[in-house]
């Protein structure tokens, strides 16, 4: 692999011919992260992401030819926070692109997109344990709130 100053990843929107790959890679990601994939609960979504949901941007992360990773940004409004937001949803890089500051890359990429869509906000969540990640978050700006996240499943 390249040294990491000379890699420029590429972010392809992901359209209906992704489906296949889209679910491969949020696959790895769950086993990465130890959250279950439920292909009820998470098919239809990658369906819907796939089609083009316009409450959903998602893009393959590519390092030439080569898939790196993929990104996802839902959309949404919060009045406290000014009107339409963001939440990064998922962040995924494989195993070869990790601890290389390519992360830097892909939230600058993420900033400009939400920019674009007339954002103040950008949220996002990620798991305590994974010290890495919060290290890259917290050196980019990002903050904690205060609030605790809570979340209800309202189908089976």
């Amino acid at each position: 692999m390249n040294a990491t100053h000379d890699i420029a990843l590429a972010f392809r929107p992901v359209g209906v011919s992704d489906r296949g790959l889209l679910e491969e890679l949020v696959r790895a990601y769950y086993d990465f992260d130890d959250h279950e994939y439920e292909p009820g609960l998470h098919g239809p979504a990658l369906d819907a992401i796939c089609a083009g949901d316009p409450n959903v941007r998602a893009w393959i992360i590519e390092d030439g030819e080569t898939v790196a990773g993929y990104l996802i940004l839902t959309i949404g409004f919060s009045m406290q926070y000014g009107g339409r937001d963001g939440f990064l949803d998922e962040l995924f890089l494989k195993d070869a692109y990790r601890g290389k500051g390519l992360g830097k890359q892909v939230m600058a990429f993420l900033e400009t997109q939400v920019k674009r869509l007339g954002f103040h906000y950008l949220h996002l969540e990620v798991v305590k344990a994974n010290e890495r990640a919060r290290r890259l978050y917290e050196s980019l700006g990002w903050e904690e709130t205060g609030c605790l996240l809570m979340s209800k499943r309202l189908v089976e």
